[in-house]
């Protein structure tokens, strides 16, 4: 009966309530993502030529539209025929967070319709947010896509229940509000939000997880491993919930293996970004996560830029071949990882990368026992707020530092306001109990090994 169930909901959400939403949302994601279910199964050879005819033809148009890469190809004197396949692109300069912040306007498409465009903001797991905008067309029809396709790796299809652990936001319209609730009301979704995790809500999150049922368990890796740590402590008996997929940081072979033993599901863990969605992702064969290569190219490079063999440990860069309103060419996520060599059991030629390195993150305590992931401080707030930099601090339960680097464009009465206006955002998370330093600084020193990190945990346990 559960089995005629899931097939029913499956044949509904694909064939009418998708493309429905699709309709309403003016995008074309079903249709891509039947498209990539297609080439997945490409000989590596074709994928290769359908990223060279796409990167192609995004080098004319940037030369042609986009003032940022027309001065630097010109500069350099390189013609759009010089770049044809993704080995030339090493002939362009790496793109980075700091390049998007101060040449913005000059990064965006001339001519490029701007009710087409939408805003978006990344809190930034090394501790530097950042703020774009990007086509609706290359997020909502290309990015969605490729999340589907991804969830379909680990066995999940739209119209699938799931559970999502995240922490919830509060939508940029009353448009935006209606559409991330259709949504949810096709996807099936139960939404348990992580920013609420105290030792009395943990038991009132397992119990509703086990009464949806889902097919999945899915979100922020620190966020449910919280929930994996509740009920391996307590010994409570773990509610069936099929799949895991975990993304948003770091995976951890102890998180791993604690996902495991405690609900019996070898967890999937997804590789994406704000700025591109899913990069990469974890198979059934749990060998290396398959790069998205039809629609993205990934480079991993040494800190001159220059290609990595596989196997070598380099900075990951991104190149989205569907954006087409602010286009990233050679974008640093300032995550890295690397190339694997040799072909996946699972059968499929896509590219494939390993473990990744950068979106790492302690879990943050206070005294009235909550226990929340990094990526529920709603840190993508920031960027908005003209912060260039910023370091998160916690060496008491009851104490944080936050330091912040003002971005150039402040005026002086904005930045005397910076750390009020903090102190307010981050104590709404954390709650009255803890007490919120804010100090503005010139700069913020990377440890030794050179990392900028977002976060600095000095508590060991909810007790410390």
């Amino acid at each position: 009966m559960a089995a005629r169930q899931m097939s029913f909901y499956r044949t509904l959400t694909r064939r009418f309530l998708a493309p429905a939403y699709d309709r309403i949302r003016g995008t074309r994601s079903v249709r891509s993502l039947g498209e990539l279910e297609q080439s997945q199964w490409w000989a590596r050879e074709r994928i290769e030529d359908l990223q060279a005819q796409r990167l192609q033809h995004l080098v004319r148009y940037v030369y042609d539209r986009v003032p940022y890469y027309r001065h630097i190809m010109n500069e350099r004197g390189i013609s759009p025929a010089d770049i044809a396949r993704p080995s030339d692109l090493p002939q362009l300069p790496v793109l980075t967070k700091e390049d998007i912040r101060t040449r913005s306007s000059e990064l965006i498409a001339e001519g490029f319709p701007r009710s087409q465009l939408v805003e978006g903001h990344t809190g930034g797991s090394t501790g530097t947010p950042l703020c774009f905008v990007a086509s609706r067309e290359g997020r909502w029809t290309h990015g969605y896509a490729r999340s589907m396709r991804a969830l379909e790796w680990a066995g999940l299809y739209p119209g699938d229940r799931t559970c999502l652990v995240a922490k919830g936001r509060l939508p940029d319209s009353a448009r935006s509000s209606l559409l991330e609730a259709l949504s949810r009301h096709f996807s099936r979704d139960t939404f348990i939000d992580c920013s609420t995790f105290t030792d009395a809500t943990l038991p009132l999150a397992v119990e509703r997880i086990a009464r949806a049922k889902p097919s999945a368990l899915r979100g922020y890796t620190s966020a449910i491993c919280i929930i994996g740590e509740h009920i391996r402590d307590t010994g409570r008996a773990a509610p069936d919930i099929g799949v895991i997929v975990v993304g948003g940081e770091q995976l951890f072979d102890e998180q791993r293996e604690l996902l495991h033993q405690v609900f019996g599901s070898q967890p999937f863990s997804c590789y994406s970004s704000f700025e591109n969605f899913e990069i990469a992702m974890e198979c059934e064969a749990h060998e290396g996560m398959h790069v998205n290569a039809e629609d993205l190219i990934v480079e991993i490079v040494d800190d001159s830029g220059r290609p990595l063999p596989p196997g070598q440990s380099g900075h990951v860069l991104v190149t989205n071949l569907h954006e087409y309103g602010m286009p990233l060419i050679r974008y640093n996520t300032d995550d890295e990882s690397f190339l694997l060599d040799g072909a996946c059991p699972c059968g499929r030629q896509l590219p494939r990368i390993g473990a990744v390195t950068g979106k790492t993150g302690n879990i943050i305590y206070t005294p009235s026992g909550k226990r929340l992931s990094p990526l529920t401080l709603g840190s993508s707030s920031l960027g908005p707020m003209g912060v260039r930099r910023f370091q998160f601090i916690q060496e008491k339960i009851d104490h944080v530092t936050v330091k912040l680097v003002p971005g150039p464009g402040l005026s002086s009465d904005e930045v005397d306001a910076l750390p009020s206006r903090v102190a307010t955002h981050f104590g709404y998370t954390l709650g009255p109990e803890v007490n919120v330093d804010v100090q503005v600084v010139e700069k913020i020193e990377p440890t030794a090994a050179g990392k900028h990190l977002f976060l600095i945990s000095k508590i060991g346990d909810k007790n410390a």
